[in-house]
């Protein structure tokens, strides 16, 4: 119960930040590509492919996408990362999905555009807001066009679920 308590308050940021990398550090390891015949039928089956914001990073801005992110375009696939809503908290039909916690400006960088992902969900579902790790289903589309770094998105999915 102590320890429940203290990882909601504001001192446990830096330690949040530390653990959430390294889980996803560990969460990296199972991202391997799945076969294009399982790939095309997971909508179907209601499976998708781990993709990892390791993978998302690939994509520079400016640069043609690499192979590795471009395997994924179009799939479906199941991202983890943290919640940023933008207008509410309730009934939300878009959010950020995030490499790292929002407001972690203590011992995190700022991040990059390759490091969000919009996510809005699929015409008439919505979600609620949720703290912590967070995983997201759907399909991913990137931007292969990325202009300007600050502006552009570079990927979004269309979501199907929030867990």
């Amino acid at each position: 119960m102590k320890t429940t308590l203290f990882l909601r308050k504001a001192v446990c940021t830096a330690l949040f930040s530390i653990s959430s990398l390294c889980f996803m550090s560990v969460h990296d390891a199972y991202s391997a590509p799945m076969h294009p015949l399982t790939a095309s039928i997971a909508p179907v089956l209601n499976t998708y492919q781990t993709l990892s914001f390791r993978t998302l990073r690939l994509y520079i801005p400016g640069k043609k996408p690499p192979q590795d992110v471009m395997e994924f375009n179009g799939k479906s696939v199941e991202v983890m990362g943290f919640m940023a809503a933008l207008t509410q908290l309730d009934d939300i039909d878009e959010f950020v999905l995030a490499s790292s916690p929002p407001m972690n400006c203590f011992c995190h960088p700022p991040l990059r555009v390759n490091e969000v992902v919009f996510v809005q969900m699929k015409k008439g579902k919505t979600t609620q807001y949720k703290g912590g790790v967070v995983k997201v289903r759907g399909k991913l589309v990137v931007n292969t066009n990325v202009g300007d770094e600050f502006a552009d998105i570079m990927y979004t999915i269309e979501c199907d679920e929030v867990q």
